[in-house]
Parts: C-alpha cells; structure tokens; sequence
C-alpha cells in the first residue's frame, strides 16, 4: 500500500482543482483532490487512530487551513472553497507547495505577528518539534496548541462575516455564558439600531433591572476601533445613567482608545478585542462543539504496587 501523502503535499492539487472547476464546496473539492492524485481505495479508508476519521480527509482539511492563512485561499461562503489572491503565484512555482512557500506572503506574517503578540511568545516557539527531541507528551500539546489558534482564526474569520444584528446577539450569547445577567439569555436585550455610538445591548443585574451593563459590538473587517468610536459609547452610557460598559469588536482598539478607556474610573469600562473574544468564545464553548476527546491511559502503579 502506497504511503499517504503528507498534508503539505494536498496543497498544489487543490489549488490545481480548484483553478480547473472554479469555485467549489468543500466534500467536492475533496473529491477532486483524491481522484487528481490518485489515491486508492484502501488509502481512503485509513482512518486516525484518535477520531476514526479519514487521514485523508483530515489532510486535505489542513492543507486548506494553511492555505487560506497565506490568502490563496478563501472560504466565498460556508463549506465552499475558491482562489485566493496568491494561488496563483504559488502555482507559478510549478513544483509542490511547501509550507515555506508560504511565510513570505503578508497574510501569513499578519498572521503570525497576531499570533505571538497574543502569546508573548518568541518566533522560534512556532517551528516545527523536532520528534527525535520531543517527548509524546510534547507533541499531543504542541499538537493541540495548533489546532487551538487554527480554532480561534477560523472563528475569528466566522464572525467577520456574520450580519451585524447576529454578532450583536453572538456576543450576549457569550456574556450570558460568562454568567453575566445571572446567566440568563432572558437578562439581556439588544436595542434598535441608532446613531452611530449607541448602545447595541443592556444586561440586567438584578431582576428589576435597577443595575445594567451597556455593551456594544463593533464587527469589523480590519479597521481598529478609535478613541472616537469608544468615546461615543461612553457618552451614551452616562446618558443612559449606566456605570458598567463592555466594547466588543473583531479587530483591536487603537492605541489612544486603550488609553482612554484605561484612564476612566467611572463608568467603568473594558474593552475585548478579536483575540481575546475568540479565546472567550472557545473557554465557553460558543459558537464550538468538541469534535473528538482523546483518551490517554497510563499505568496504575498502585495496581502493580507490592504489600511491603
């Protein structure tokens, strides 16, 4: 039985489908993938030893990955794949795609910039373990590390595309998880939509509704959100009498709206930017489910332990 191909090596016959076919969803691509390289029968009924699922398949999902984190690939709507901006120049190399075909390209360094500004991390804790130096323990956590931040930028890339009113409603979804309003969904409404530096939530604390927390969501693409923008938001919680407020966006505050909203005292004010919300949304499961859980056995020295 021949060899199943490495994930990096899925990542030209992909973009060669979907040159050929356009755009395509995903079960599609998949296919088209496995039938371009010729992959057997009993390839395909290889299954990972930790989830049952097909090792091709799973191959193939990161290869995708990958590849929509260097922008040559895109996700034109849900379980659909087309060409990103820099397919083609990967293509133009007329060889296999590496994974260091891909870390010259913007999208990636932006990437991975996010990525260790969040972390606090050096560059080097992102290369590959060697395995000969790696205990299995250090694998499984570098393993589950980088399944974590592909989790978190898929959710992030989700969310960017959500219509306003739904994000809105996502991110009192998560402050009801966090048991703000008593943890109850019933505790929060969303309000019409208004001028520009509104509110766009109120969580009540108490049942009668004497003591509310204002929030408002900003879905943003990729513009920070200015001192501006969080000024307003503050005007209107003391308008409304409020003295607690959270800012939620998909992006990142500029620096002088950080400023401003760490120099005020009251309101009380916090802001959560795009990383934070997606390390928020995978602590409380929303917008997730657990795909598989892994059990790891090991001796019971106590069973093997002697009566001396």
């Amino acid at each position: 039985m021949n060899e199943i191909p490495k994930f990096h090596q899925f990542m030209r016959p992909l973009l060669q489908v979907l040159q050929e076919h356009g755009e395509m969803s995903r079960n599609d691509a998949i296919e088209a993938v496995v039938k371009e390289m010729g992959l057997t029968e009993d390839q395909m009924c290889i299954n990972q030893e930790s989830n049952g699922k097909s090792l091709v398949r799973g191959r193939i999902g990161w290869a995708s990955s990958y590849l929509r984190v260097a922008g040559a690939l895109i996700g034109p709507k849900r379980g659909y794949f087309a060409l990103g901006q820099n397919a083609i120049k990967l293509l133009a190399l007329n060889r296999p795609i590496k994974r260091t075909d891909l870390i010259n390209f913007e999208e990636w360094k932006i990437h991975q910039a996010s990525k260790q500004s969040k972390n606090q991390l050096p560059q080097e804790s992102d290369r590959d373990l060697n395995i000969d130096d790696s205990t299995p323990e250090d694998l499984i956590e570098a393993g589950v590390k980088l399944i974590k931040e592909q989790l978190a930028s898929d959710l992030l890339e989700q969310m960017k595309k959500m219509d306003p009113y739904a994000f809105e409603s996502l991110v009192l979804d998560l402050l009801a998880a966090m048991g703000y309003g008593g943890g109850s969904r019933m505790a929060m409404q969303g309000v019409p939509r208004g001028p520009d530096g509104g509110i766009d939530g109120r969580i009540n604390e108490d049942k009668l509704g004497l003591d509310q927390i204002y929030m408002q969501a900003k879905r943003y693409a990729d513009n920070a959100v200015s001192s501006e923008k969080v000024q307003a938001f503050v005007g209107a919680m003391t308008q409304g009498g409020c003295r607690k407020g959270v800012f939620v966006t998909t992006s990142t505050f500029t620096s002088d709206a950080k400023q401003f909203a760490a120099s005020i005292r009251d309101p009380r004010l916090v802001l959560v930017d795009g990383n934070k919300l997606t390390d928020l949304m995978i602590q409380h499961e929303i917008g997730i489910e657990t795909k598989q859980v892994i059990k790891i056995s090991r001796i019971n020295l106590d069973y093997f332990g002697s009566d001396e």
